[in-house]
């Protein structure tokens, strides 16, 4: 379970239970991840996000890793209230055909969506929001692949307050190989104010450029 917050251009994302904490200013795109038990923190460059035009440049100049990836979405018309707030209900299905490197898979997303302001806490810009590539995603990919995404249908815009994702990949022979679904919930909403401080690094803290990093 995480907690997130954003006020002006101050994001912060935490995790009680591990008692790890993400905050994020999008003027200066700096971040601090910060562990509360060691009361340390390092400091971090928020990455940007890379345009369209930037992806598409890169996939004519490397077409050996561009998977191309079908996706479609249904808008099913149904309507339901989550926390005061009418919700969408869109389902999209994404899928891979097989070649001569991978069976190929298909994504399911099933999602009710809300107008409500999102609470990234990676800088996003707006056409994040509303682009096929952003928006769904997908894991049938690796890298180096990128998918070049062929999407017909609505996107999905605003706040999935409820999301739940089934991953189908398939054997060598075309056959059903694995099956992942996830759910995720959101539990609670709150616009009131936040008080400045709670972007503030705690006091005492220390810093350590290795904290949390991978060896």
């Amino acid at each position: 379970m995480e907690t997130l917050y954003r006020k002006g251009a101050l994001r912060k994302r935490e995790n009680p239970n591990a008692s790890i904490a993400n905050i994020a200013n999008c003027d200066s795109r700096t971040g601090f991840l910060i562990d509360f038990k060691t009361h340390e923190y390092r400091t971090y460059k928020v990455v940007k996000y890379t345009t369209m035009a930037q992806i598409e440049e890169y996939l004519n100049k490397n077409p050996q890793n561009a998977v191309n990836i079908e996706s479609t979405t249904v808008d099913t018309g149904e309507q339901r209230m989550f926390f005061g707030h009418r919700a969408r209900h869109f389902i999209t299905t994404t899928k891979r055909a097989p070649d001569k490197n991978n069976p190929g898979g298909e994504e399911i997303v099933d999602a009710w969506y809300i107008d409500h302001e999102l609470p990234d806490n990676y800088c996003a810009p707006e056409y994040v929001r509303t682009e096929p590539f952003y928006v769904l995603g997908t894991a049938l990919v690796t890298p180096p692949q990128v998918p070049r995404l062929h999407h017909t249908g609505p996107v999905p815009t605003g706040l999935p307050v409820k999301r739940t994702a089934t991953h189908k990949t398939l054997s060598a022979n075309g056959a059903p190989d694995r099956t992942i679904t996830t759910i995720e919930t959101i539990e609670e909403i709150s616009d009131s104010l936040l008080d400045p401080s709670l972007f503030d690094l705690p006091a005492g803290s220390r810093e350590n450029p290795d904290l949390l990093k991978r060896k």
